[in-house]
């Protein structure tokens, strides 16, 4: 199957893959457990492929040069090739792999390849390399922790690439128990063990959702959220009228209205530091720098511009007597 093709995506659909469980577990900063299970419902379109998502595929055959220049592999191991796996053990487990490290064993009557571990390829900003300073971050490790249970292997490596710097890192997830028992009778699994448990359990709950044996994940305040509901309702009938409850609309007018107050108060303390520091790059605070004056032109190709919004009415002004 081609990734991305319509059977790929079908797949993909009928399971829990490494991305997903990164979205399940609330750590994912470009989607939402809303949004994700109304994809698999068919219920609003795929997230679309950008011009990031493209190079960090195109770095890939780089990343992974990097990664055996930089000889974390043995002279036994060989990079296999991204593919879709699927659990043995768990069907609905998926997880579509960068690059597997394979090794080779020679027997009596033939030699094999087998997967030894898995290896994620990443580019990286440099304005957020520290979030690598104790390790993959939680959302890259909780993805690579899902890839390893799901082809049942003890290792896991991660390579980085930081852009525009091209400094490169090497990282390595691995523990001592290839299957991760379910059943009483382990008295002291590793912390890794434990953590797969909990996504196995949080990836378990969420295919509940999506087979309709339990409710489907509430609205939040991201971005994913707000898209997915625009585009679960993306028509307007101007002939219908929809009754809201007076504590639901509150909520929302009252926070737009704070919201509208608070952003008055930020341009203005924005004009305020920008006259402070005229022409100045690095602002500083105790000595310590905290914010960067940043500064492009960028070419933006031309575009429909869509728009989808609320608007609030007027306040129909309280009459009564002087």
């Amino acid at each position: 199957m081609v990734p991305g093709s319509p059977e790929w995506l079908a797949v993909r659909r009928e399971g829990v893959t490494a991305m997903d469980i990164v979205t399940v577990c609330g750590l994912s900063s470009w989607d939402s457990p809303y949004s994700l299970y109304w994809r698999k419902l068919g219920m609003i379109p795929e997230m679309e492929d950008s011009d990031r998502f493209r190079l960090g595929r195109d770095l890939e055959p780089l990343i992974t040069d990097r990664w055996f220049e930089q000889g974390p592999a043995t002279m036994e191991d060989t990079a296999g090739r991204s593919a879709l796996y699927r659990s043995a053990d768990r069907p609905w487990q998926l997880a579509t792999v960068d690059r597997t490290i394979d090794r080779h064993h020679a027997g009596e009557l033939f030699s094999v390849y087998h997967h030894h571990a898995v290896l994620e390829l990443k580019s990286w900003a440099d304005t957020d390399r520290h979030a690598w300073d104790d390790g993959p971050p939680a959302k890259v490790r909780a993805q690579v922790l899902w890839q390893m249970d799901t082809l049942d292997v003890s290792t896991g490596h991660v390579g980085v690439l930081f852009l525009p710097s091209g400094e490169f890192r090497s990282y390595v997830i691995e523990h001592d128990w290839a299957v991760i028992p379910d059943g009483p009778g382990v008295d002291d699994p590793c912390d890794i063990c434990k953590d797969i448990k909990l996504l196995r359990e949080a990836g378990a709950r969420f295919l509940q959702q999506i087979h309709g044996h339990m409710p489907p994940p509430g609205v939040d305040g991201s971005a994913a959220t707000m898209a997915a509901v625009k585009a679960r309702f993306g028509t307007v009938d101007k002939t219908a009228t929809a009754v809201v409850a007076p504590e639901a609309w509150s909520i929302y007018a009252d926070a737009a209205e704070r919201a509208d107050y608070w952003t008055e108060v930020k341009q203005e303390a924005e004009a305020s530091l920008r006259e402070l520091t005229e022409d100045a790059y690095k602002l500083e605070v105790d000595g310590q720098v905290v914010a960067l004056r940043i500064k492009f032109e960028a070419q933006v190709k031309a575009h429909t511009q869509s728009v989808d919004m609320i608007r609030r009415t007027p306040r129909k002004k309280e009459t009564g007597d002087e």
